[in-house]
C-alpha cells in the first residue's frame, strides 16, 4: 500500500475528488514517520522506511476491550540508548564515518536495492492499565539504473504487538485484543486498523514515471539527479538549499524552515541512509552534518535490530514538544544503521509521554547495487 492508497483508505467511503486526495496526501506527508518524507516520490513507491502514518487524532479502541491511544511513545523507563563513558564529539564521529564512506565501491549495477524495517509506537490507554504496542513493517525496493527499467517494491506488515514484557502483561489485562482501530481524529477520514497477525508480503513492479522522479529528497528527484550531487560539503549544502529550500514545496515535514539545521540534517540523513548517491557524496553528507550547529553525539547505542552503533542527534521544537532526531552510524564501515525519533519534552499530542519515549525507528538492513531483480 502506498501513500495514495493510505489517503484513499482514510477517505473511504466517500469518493474524494483529485483535489481532496492531493490535499489529504499533503497532510499525510506532514505526519509521516520519522519526520521524514517518503523516499519514493510517487507510484508504487511506498516501500520507503519513512512511510508511517502519524498524528491522526490520538484515540483508539481494540476489538477485545475499550482502549484509547496516544500516538507516539514507548513505555516509560530508562533510556536504553544512553551509555557511558562520555561519547566522542559528534564531529569526530561524523568525520570518521566520512573517511570510511570515501573508500566504498562505486560500481553501479542494474538495480539499487534497499531493505528496511520500520516501527511505529502507539501508547494505549485502557481501564485496566496503559501499555504500548509497536507496529512493524518490512519494505524492500529495486530501482533500475536504466530509466527504461521496471521499478519494484515489496512490503510486508509484520504485525502489531506489545512493545515489552510489562506492556504484554497490561495488554493481557485489557483482554488481549487482536486488533487496534486507530481513529484519525479528522472529519472524513476512516479509522485505520492494525492487527497482531502479520500479513503476507506483496511485490509490485511498474515503469518509472515519464519524468523519472522516483526518489524524494526535499523534492522529487531522479536517479540522475542523485548521481550528480556535488561531493563537496559546502557545495552540497548550497545545491540542496538552491534546489529545494526555496521551492515552496512542503515535502519535508521535519521542519517547515527549509534552510535550517534540522532540515539540512534530515536531507543529509536521507542521503546517507539509503540513497543511490556516489560514496563521495555520502561522505560529503556526513561532513555537512558535522558542520551543522546543534548536532551532538549520544554515544554507543543499539538499534531496533540489536546492532551496535554510535548515534548523533539534533533537537527540534514542535507543537508536540521537544523532539530528538537520531542517526545511528557504524563508524567502522561509514554506513548508517538506523534513524530514530524520541520525545524529550512532551507537549501537545505527546502530552503525557515520558521523556525519552521512542516515537518510531527505521532500520536500514541493506542498501547497494545489485544485478539481481526481485523474485
Amino acid at each position: 500500500m502506498n501513500e495514495i492508497d493510505l489517503v484513499r483508505e482514510a477517505l473511504a467511503p466517500a469518493r474524494p475528488t483529485e483535489q481532496d486526495t492531493a490535499a489529504a496526501l499533503a497532510r499525510v506527508r506532514r505526519d509521516i514517520d520519522g519526520g521524514a518524507e517518503p523516499r519514493r516520490a510517487r507510484g508504487l513507491a511506498d516501500r520507503s522506511r519513512r512511510q508511517w502514518i502519524g498524528g491522526f487524532g490520538l484515540t483508539a479502541v481494540t476489538t477485545a476491550a475499550a482502549v484509547t491511544v496516544s500516538l507516539w511513545g514507548t513505555s516509560p523507563g530508562p533510556d536504553r540508548h544512553r551509555a557511558a563513558p562520555p561519547p566522542p564529539a559528534a564531529r569526530t564521529v561524523l568525520l570518521a564515518a566520512a573517511r570510511q564512506a570515501d573508500r566504498q565501491d562505486d560500481t553501479m549495477g542494474e538495480y539499487w536495492h534497499d531493505a528496511s524495517v520500520s516501527r511505529l509506537y502507539y501508547r494505549m490507554h485502557a481501564p485496566t492499565g496503559d501499555y504500548t504496542v509497536v507496529w512493524t513493517r518490512r519494505s524492500e525496493g529495486w530501482t533500475p539504473s536504466d530509466p527504461a527499467g521496471r521499478d519494484c517494491g515489496r512490503q510486508q506488515d509484520l504485525g502489531t504487538r506489545p512493545a515489552g514484557s510489562a506492556d504484554e502483561a497490561a495488554w493481557r489485562r485489557a483482554g488481549s485484543p487482536a486488533a487496534f482501530t486507530i481513529p484519525t481524529g479528522r472529519k472524513g477520514f476512516a479509522p485505520m486498523t492494525r492487527k497482531l497477525a502479520a500479513g503476507r508480503p506483496t511485490t509490485t513492479c511498474e515503469s518509472l514515471p515519464p519524468d523519472g522522479t522516483v526518489f524524494s529528497l526535499g523534492g522529487n528527484v531522479t536517479m540522475k539527479d542523485l548521481r550528480a550531487l556535488p561531493a563537496d560539503p559546502d557545495r552540497l549544502k548550497r545545491r540542496l538549499i538552491e534546489r529545494f529550500g526555496r521551492s515552496g514545496a512542503d515535502t519535508e515535514p521535519l521542519t517547515r524552515t527549509k534552510t535550517g539545521s534540522t532540515w539540512l540534517f534530515s536531507v543529509a540523513r536521507d542521503i546517507i541512509l539509503d540513497m543511490p548517491v556516489t560514496p563521495r557524496v555520502r561522505a560529503a553528507a556526513f561532513r555537512m552534518i558535522a558542520d551543522l550547529p546543534g548536532v551532538r553525539t549520544i554515544g554507543s547505542v543499539r538499534d531496533a535490530e540489536g546492532r551496535k552503533g554510535t548515534a548523533v542527534a539534533i533537537d527540534e521544537q514542535t507543537s508536540g514538544g521537544g523532539l530528538e532526531h537520531r542517526l545511528v552510524i557504524d563508524e567502522a564501515s561509514g554506513r548508517a544503521l538506523a534513524y530514530e525519533r524520541v520525545v524529550l519534552r512532551p507537549a501537545g499530542e505527546n502530552a503525557g509521554r515520558a521523556p525519552g519515549s521512542l516515537i518510531n525507528s527505521v532500520v536500514n538492513l541493506a542498501s547497494g547495487w545489485t544485478g539481481t531483480a526481485p523474485r
